[in-house]
């Protein structure tokens, strides 16, 4: 097998989100990032996607570009033959994640492509595990009006959603919680509802505002306290019933190791182009599983390149929970 890096190229992106997509961290008008082609000698192309966010611990769109032109010069004439040779190519860019995902990422489709294999079966033979043919994915809607949710509601279950996924934690729990009841009055109790506060909430007003939740059968909500607060977050998840999910608390393996040992959370919610790269990802999916705690992948609203990786981590992994992966009607192109 002959697979050395010929050249290496990228170009930058912008999406706009087709309506403002508001979150607990802000408003998001826009994606932007970087489409990545490395070919090799062999004049097979892997594609890859850079796409760095505020509030999740990646660089700068200044300092990924930064990092692809260094990798442009450095990884030519490269020879990888396994996911430790990726590995060990990239082992100095923990620090800028979204530039470690997207040349990762065109990497491993090009070790997919020179074994025949598709990216799922080659994490899934890394750890003698099984590729499933389907992986169910939930709808997401930002924090809106409690009758357009459940328009929204009503439209994503026409369109065969089962899960469905709210943001919150908005300054107004009030308006928070009119849209929650609104999308549970809509759909009924067959639809899984989870919620998303991206850390908008202190330790109390989790505590209070997941009991008021409670009746509403909520499948799990996403890091309700501040990610650093690890011990707050066990707290909440002590004092009410509703399952906890650890998203911006697990950018790092050492992160998600703190988060287990604390006991912060049932549930590790896996972003891959947060977490460096679908390897990191996949490593931390096995370490997750093993220390009892179920999984979900999903993006931070990416592009086609980078929500195809997480489908393939996704269908590599034995996992049962809905992922965030159907975001691509969030977005136009410019």
């Amino acid at each position: 097998m002959d697979l050395t890096i010929q050249s290496i190229q990228f170009h930058l992106y912008r999406f706009a989100f087709r309506e403002p997509f508001q979150t607990a961290l802000g408003i998001l008008s826009h994606r932007e990032g970087f489409v990545i082609e490395i070919r090799d000698r062999q004049n097979r192309i892997g594609l890859g996607e850079a796409a760095p966010l505020v509030g999740f611990g990646m660089e700068s769109l200044a300092e990924t570009e930064e990092v692809l032109q260094g990798l442009q010069r450095s990884l030519i004439n490269a020879e990888i033959k396994s996911l430790k040779d990726i590995e060990n190519l990239l082992k100095n860019c923990d620090r800028t994640p979204a530039a470690k995902h997207g040349i990762e990422l065109a990497l491993l489709n090009l070790l997919a492509q020179s074994q025949e294999l598709t990216l799922s079966q080659l994490l899934a033979n890394s750890c003698n595990g099984t590729v499933r043919a389907q992986v169910p994915v939930n709808a997401v809607m930002g924090a809106i009006a409690p009758d357009l949710a459940a328009t929204k509601a009503q439209a994503y279950i026409e369109q065969g959603y089962r899960c469905l996924k709210i943001k919150v934690g908005t300054q107004d729990f009030e308006s928070d919680w009119r849209r929650v009841a609104a999308v549970r009055s809509q759909v009924g109790n067959d639809i899984q509802i989870r919620i998303d506060a991206n850390q908008g909430w202190s330790v109390a007003e989790a505590i209070a505002n997941l009991k008021r939740l409670e009746s509403l059968h909520i499948e799990y909500v996403e890091q309700p306290v501040a990610a650093a607060d690890l011990a707050g977050m066990a707290e909440v998840r002590r004092s009410q019933s509703i399952p906890i999910a650890a998203d911006e608390s697990v950018n790092t393996l050492a992160q998600l190791q703190r988060v287990i040992q604390t006991q912060a959370a049932d549930i590790i919610i896996l972003k891959p182009m947060a977490l460096g790269g679908i390897l990191t990802a996949h490593h931390a999916a096995l370490i997750a599983l093993q220390s009892g705690l179920d999984v979900v992948v999903t993006t931070t609203i990416d592009g086609a390149i980078a929500r195809q990786a997480a489908f393939d981590l996704a269908a590599a992994l034995p996992i049962q929970r809905a992922c965030g992966l159907a975001t691509a009607h969030l977005l136009v192109s410019q």
